[in-house]
């Protein structure tokens, strides 16, 4: 037997006798070549060790760790491009905005992922901003550095807004808005994209149109006041419903989703959204989440500065290390399950 001939024989043999101890943990360690046996002898001292769970996990860590957030954006081909690659990326995959914003050249943008009509991206700008509007939905920004001025059109004439990092501001569905920045700032933000108009006019409106009354009050809500106002939560068989609401003050309405934050340590139950996708900030701490698939638990580590969507209808829950504090966007109502396994109960 020539050498080829032997090096081949030995590594179907290792494969055989691999893929025999994984498939049955109690299988002795055959006599072979010294070689397979050495091999063979740290198989057996990991079998059982790849479970569904571990696989899960090992494949999100893998997928997030490569994540490069696309190329930054300055123009519509760049746009579409990017939406289009996206569309067909893995979803369920946290991005890491402090590292999408690190090379982010100055007054262009990244888009990061969904969440249903939304897309969810970072920018990066000092200079002032074009008009836009979005007719589809309200549109979010979560100021995450400097401090910028927001002017928005209604029918009651401009209004001049400031939102400063730590900050997050709700532009409501059709008004024309710009921003000028105060100094240079970074923002996380989930934009409505059909139907979305830009103008680089003095003034959208033109001389004889009129903007529309605003549905809410056009200011921005300090996230660490809210969250320095709350008492952190330790969630435990005998949390209230209660207890929780206290903990998570609503700070923001985005459509049909409610903005909240708070801090918390302990297992959360499982809970799902029938009416949209949840989206989820990790401010400080690191969270991991579980979601139920019918391809089996898909698993996330969202750590400081990540953001993470949850698809609409999917039971999800958060297990904290130790202690995490939250932004969500959370379409309402929610469904709220205590079994191991929601879906059984569930389908009944």
């Amino acid at each position: 037997m020539d050498a080829m001939t032997k090096s081949r024989s030995i590594s179907n043999l290792l494969d055989h006798w691999v893929e025999a101890i994984m498939s049955n943990p109690e299988a002795p360690i055959p006599p072979l070549d010294p070689r397979v046996e050495r091999i063979l002898a740290i198989a057996a001292d990991l079998r059982g060790m790849p479970s569904q769970e571990f696989k899960g996990r090992l494949k999100a860590d893998i997928l997030s760790r490569t994540n490069r957030h696309g190329q930054p954006l300055f123009t519509v081909d760049q746009i579409n491009e990017r939406l289009a690659a996206m569309a067909v990326e893995p979803a369920m995959v946290p991005h890491d905005t402090e590292a999408a914003l690190r090379d982010l050249p100055n007054e262009s943008m990244r888009f990061l992922m969904f969440m249903d009509g939304h897309t969810i991206g970072v920018t990066r700008g000092s200079s002032p901003s074009h008009w836009e509007r979005h007719p589809a939905g309200d549109e979010m920004l979560s100021i995450l550095e400097g401090e910028t001025e927001i002017v928005t059109l209604t029918d009651e004439g401009p209004v001049h807004s400031t939102a400063g990092a730590g900050s997050v501001f709700i532009c409501p569905r059709g008004l024309w808005h710009r921003l000028v920045p105060r100094s240079p700032i970074s923002i996380l933000f989930a934009t409505p994209g059909e139907g979305t108009e830009i103008s680089a006019e003095e003034n959208p409106l033109g001389k004889s149109k009129r903007g529309r009354s605003r549905a809410s009050a056009l200011v921005a809500t300090d996230i660490r006041a809210a969250i320095a106002a709350a008492p952190e939560l330790s969630i435990s068989a005998s949390t209230t419903e209660e207890e929780a609401m206290a903990a998570f003050p609503k700070i923001a309405q985005l459509d049909n989703r409610g903005v909240f934050v708070g801090r918390f340590s302990g297992e959360s139950p499982w809970e799902r959204h029938a009416e949209g996708d949840e989206l989820l900030h990790a401010l400080e701490g690191e969270v991991e989440v579980t979601v139920l698939t019918d391809q089996g638990a898909v698993y996330a580590t969202l750590r400081a500065g990540s953001v993470f969507v949850c698809p609409k209808g999917l039971w999800h829950k958060q297990a904290p290390r130790p202690a995490v504090t939250l932004l969500s966007a959370t379409p309402q109502p929610t469904d709220i399950s205590f079994a191991s396994d929601p879906r059984l109960t569930s389908a009944i």
